[in-house]
């Protein structure tokens, strides 16, 4: 299992080091693909590539540079089951979509439990579970929702939610 948070967690180690962390014997061809799909291309840019250091945290790269790091690091070496927390939300839109077109296919692949806030990343659910004040109220496709759930469709049209109010 493979994990990317929002607030993705770096060590004080190369950028490469950190891609492959805990993922066994992947060597240099994975950790290309798997920046490739986070969008992490920055890395090459870096003083030294991929093995260039980090700091801790990552406290020397972007929020959404530490994001797509996290990322990259939770798809390498193709995982059977991956947890994904909203670990898209500081990324601009154009890059946002570029992630999301690589990652469903990832996701074609494996299975995932995704958080998500953004319209966008909805989208990438074959199923999607509505929670609402600790409670899963409805579930079923995106499509599905938007028909069926008046609260589905003010979460996804960006109205406005109330103190509490529930997130897809």
């Amino acid at each position: 299992m493979a994990v990317a948070f929002e607030e993705p967690t770096l060590f004080s180690a190369t950028a490469g080091e950190n891609v492959l962390m805990g993922a066994g014997d992947a060597g240099r061809e994975e950790l290309l693909r798997a920046l490739k799909v986070a969008q992490a291309d920055f890395v090459h840019a870096l003083p030294q590539g991929t093995d260039t250091e980090v700091g801790e945290q990552g406290l020397s790269l972007s929020g959404g540079q530490r994001q797509r790091l996290a990322l990259a690091r939770a798809v390498v070496g193709s995982p059977r089951f991956l947890v994904l927390d909203d670990p898209l939300s500081a990324l601009d839109v154009h890059t946002e979509a570029l992630v999301e077109a690589a990652l469903r296919q990832v996701l074609a692949a494996t299975t995932a439990l995704v958080v998500a806030h953004r319209p966008s990343t909805v989208l990438l659910a074959d199923r999607v579970a509505l929670l609402s004040e600790g409670r899963i109220t409805a579930v079923g496709t995106h499509q599905r929702l938007l028909r069926e759930s008046a609260e589905y469709r003010a979460l996804m049209s960006g109205q406005e939610r109330e103190e509490g109010e529930s997130r897809p």
